[in-house]
């Protein structure tokens, strides 16, 4: 199954992280992995702020951004667009309020559910969310091996 990957991974893959080998790994084993228009600003989001934090140099995140958008450029992913069933399903996950769920996340696997998606993540919350709304979920942490 080609599973749709969220921000932590994509940033695990471009950035060394000590999930950044296990990442490469499994990304390459997908045809092509999914990803939707919200994971491109989160990426770029995160790449900021590991260059405030001082995790990265500028020339590097900028390095990455032009990376990532060649990779887009080049079909290396599958960009999945955002519609309307999209929002109307986060808008009901986050309405129960029985989770801790962000409006990006809440669209990450609202994307993925009307994809028939598996989620790859190493973000627990998100893993904790998708698996109470019954949606297959691959959780990546840094110290498994799996």
């Amino acid at each position: 199954m080609t599973q749709y990957v969220d921000t932590s991974i994509l940033a695990a893959y471009y950035c060394p992280e000590p999930l950044s080998g296990r990442v490469e790994q499994r990304l390459r084993a997908l045809r092509p992995p999914v990803l939707s228009w919200p994971t491109d600003v989160e990426l770029h989001s995160a790449l900021a702020k590991k260059v405030r934090r001082g995790e990265l140099a500028e020339e590097d995140a900028e390095r990455v951004q032009d990376l990532f958008r060649t990779h887009v450029s080049h079909a290396l992913y599958e960009v999945a667009a955002i519609e309307h069933g999209d929002f109307v399903q986060a808008r009901q996950w986050i309405a129960r309020m029985d989770t801790a769920l962000r409006t990006l996340d809440a669209l990450h696997l609202a994307v993925a559910r009307c994809r028939d998606r598996e989620v790859l993540t190493a973000d627990e919350g998100l893993a904790d969310a998708g698996r109470t709304f019954e949606l297959d979920v691959e959780l990546m942490r840094a110290g498994d091996s799996s």
